[in-house]
This record gives C-alpha cells, sequence and structure tokens, in this order.
C-alpha cells in the first residue's frame, strides 16, 4: 500500500495532472451505452457526449493532431450506424465548436482586448466540466418546442400523429395544460412498435382522447374525418434544404396529408436544431445515397438473403428502424426551438446551435 509520502505530488511550480490515457476507449460502446442508459437523450448529444468522453482520456496533443483524432473517432461513429444521419449531426457541431475553441483570433488588432483561444488543456476541460449543457439545452429545446407547437393545436379538432415522438408528445401535453382548449388524437400505431405505444399510454394517463388506427387506415381517415386539421412528426434529421429523414412511412403521410382533399391540413415537423445535418440532397434522394443502410426494396435486393442473419441484422436497419425522406415542398413548417420555421429557413440555423 502507498503511504501517505507517495501519494503527495512532488512540489514543482507547475500542477502535475495524472496523464489521460486512450488506448482502450470505445466509442461505439460509449454512444451505446449513454443510449441505453437515458430514455430522452437523443442520438445526436449522444455523439456529442461521446466524443466529450474520448477528449477527456486524450493526452496532450496539438491542435492539428486532436481535430485528426477526433474526425478519426466521429469516423468509427458512422461507420457503426445503419442510419449515420443523426449521429453526423452531432458530431459536425462538436467539431465545429472545437474548432471555434482552439483556433487563434485574427492578427488585424494590436488591443490586448483581444480573446485569446484555449489551450488543449483548456478546451478539454472546458467541455468535460460542461458535459451536462449540452443534454440540458437539448432538454430545454423540446421545452421551447413545446410552447411553440401548442399554438398549433386548435380547440374542437384533432391531432393525427405517428411515431412515437418525444418532442411530438411533449406538444400535446402543453396543449392539453390549456383550459380553453379541448382537442384529441388519432395515433397510427402498429402493434409491434412499443414507442408510440408508449406515447398513445402517456397521452392517456394526461386525460386526452387518443384514438389508434393501423397505417393502411391512414387515407379512410384523412378522406372521412374533417376535424383533423394538423398532422405532426417527429424526425431523426433535418437536412440543410429543410426536407426531413424520419421512420418509413412519413413521406407516404406527407403525400397523402395534399393529396387527400377535405378540410384544412397542415403537415408539421417537431424537431430540435441540433438535427440539422450538414448535407444537401441532390434532386430526389434514396436514402441510401445518403448513407442510410436498410433492405432497397426497389431493386430486389433482399432474393437469397437470410436477412435472419446475424451479421446482417447489425449491419443493415431493423425494419422497424427503416427511415425515408420527405422532401421540403411536403412540409408547410419545422417547429424548433426558435420558432416556426419554414423549411428555407433551415439554411439560417445550421451554424446556431452551438
Amino acid at each position: 500500500m502507498a503511504t501517505d509520502e507517495e501519494t503527495k505530488p512532488v512540489s514543482t511550480d507547475l500542477p502535475v495532472h495524472p496523464k489521460p490515457q486512450n488506448e482502450d476507449f470505445d466509442i461505439v460502446a460509449t454512444y451505446r451505452s449513454l443510449l441505453s442508459s437515458d430514455r430522452e437523450i437523443t442520438m445526436p448529444i449522444a455523439a456529442i457526449e461521446s466524443l466529450i468522453e474520448f477528449l477527456s482520456v486524450t493526452p496532450y496533443v496539438t491542435s492539428m493532431e486532436l481535430v485528426e483524432k477526433v474526425k478519426h473517432q466521429k469516423a468509427l461513429l458512422l461507420a457503426s450506424a445503419p442510419n449515420p444521419l443523426p449521429i453526423l449531426a452531432g458530431a459536425d457541431l462538436f467539431e465545429q465548436f472545437l474548432l471555434r475553441s482552439l483556433r487563434p483570433p485574427p492578427a488585424a488588432s494590436s488591443s490586448s482586448n483581444l480573446t485569446e483561444p484555449m489551450s488543449f488543456d483548456q478546451t478539454r476541460e472546458h467541455l468535460v466540466a460542461n458535459k451536462q449543457l449540452f443534454a440540458q439545452r437539448a432538454q430545454a429545446a423540446r421545452d421551447n418546442i413545446a410552447i411553440w407547437g401548442a399554438r398549433y393545436v386548435s380547440d374542437e379538432k384533432i391531432v393525427l400523429t405517428a411515431g412515437g415522438s418525444r418532442t411530438v408528445t411533449k406538444i400535446l401535453l402543453r396543449a392539453a395544460t390549456d383550459q380553453s382548449k379541448h382537442f384529441k388524437v388519432i395515433y397510427i400505431a402498429e402493434p409491434t412498435n412499443t414507442r408510440s405505444q408508449a406515447a398513445v399510454d402517456e397521452l392517456r394517463q394526461a386525460g386526452l382522447e387518443v384514438e389508434t388506427i393501423v397505417p393502411n387506415k391512414v387515407a379512410y381517415v384523412l378522406a372521412n374525418q374533417k376535424k383533423i386539421n394538423l398532422v405532426l412528426v417527429g424526425t431523426e434529421a433535418i437536412m440543410q434544404n429543410g426536407g426531413i429523414i424520419s421512420g418509413m412511412g412519413t413521406a407516404q403521410l406527407a403525400a397523402l396529408v395534399k393529396a387527400i382533399p377535405g378540410g384544412m391540413k397542415r403537415f408539421y415537423v417537431a424537431a430540435e436544431t441540433h438535427k440539422i445535418v450538414r448535407k444537401t440532397p441532390i434532386a430526389y434522394p434514396i436514402v441510401k445515397k445518403m448513407g442510410v443502410r436498410q433492405r432497397d426494396i426497389t431493386r430486389f435486393e433482399n432474393i437469397g438473403v437470410d436477412l435472419n442473419n446475424e451479421l446482417v441484422k447489425e449491419q443493415l436497419l431493423q425494419e422497424s428502424d427503416e427511415v425515408d425522406y420527405t422532401d421540403p415542398e411536403l412540409i408547410d413548417g419545422i417547429i424548433t426551438e426558435q420558432g416556426v420555421k419554414m423549411t428555407w429557413q433551415i439554411w439560417e440555423l445550421v451554424d446556431d446551435y452551438i
């Protein structure tokens, strides 16, 4: 056992810090652990916190070396996920923040008041000390979205929703606290979708009248239920052009809202700005072109493939998690913590989160 003398730091003019080590750090395991341990955390925020964890065990390096190490860890995270877009949104935000922190100020002025760039140790200590700030801001964003979104829920009308989005659930619960509004909810929910069922249960426990329908009844309900005036969904990622990558069937729902006559129906998306991905789709994208790995039935790729094979399951999105792309022309607005934005305004929000 070490004696008291042995545990005392050596006297020196500089503080002695234990040297971090990152040889055994597994960013993919860290990311997955964060997601499994906190139901409220989003995938972009889990990516940011994973990169901060990596930074906390990274020995001193130059700024250039640090940026390269972060890029490598980011690549490992992206490669580990069949749908890398939510991770890309968070990792890009973190990388931008890191670059701004380490970048020296312009040398154009001789003023002594110029803000000096943070050193490696200062940057690391700042991020590690404030790691929870990103999650707290995400939670605050969801609360603000609920305030904005609740204004779009109308008295004596019906909201149609799907997907089990926590943000959409917050909006509906917030609207339910308004005594001047009495509205109902129709939830598109398959029996196997546990997220949707959990949202339905939460809304019913709050006293809301919630009817559930299976997806093949959507067109019938949109055509025959004239009190539906708001169709509200969440999303996993927002593209720079205002289109969204969300659960399979979202694009179909948006198209039906526009195509089926009768009543004034609007299609809105609720999402935090940290879900914006710095990518712009060229023409109308197949999600595989955006980096999403899932079965492409348009190319008959499933023929002869054992979809129950564990390796195949790990490499591809499960059918219940598959996504599609909804064109911005089908979206009436995106409800963010900064207000309700038209799809073309998403460009303006790209660099505002951090």
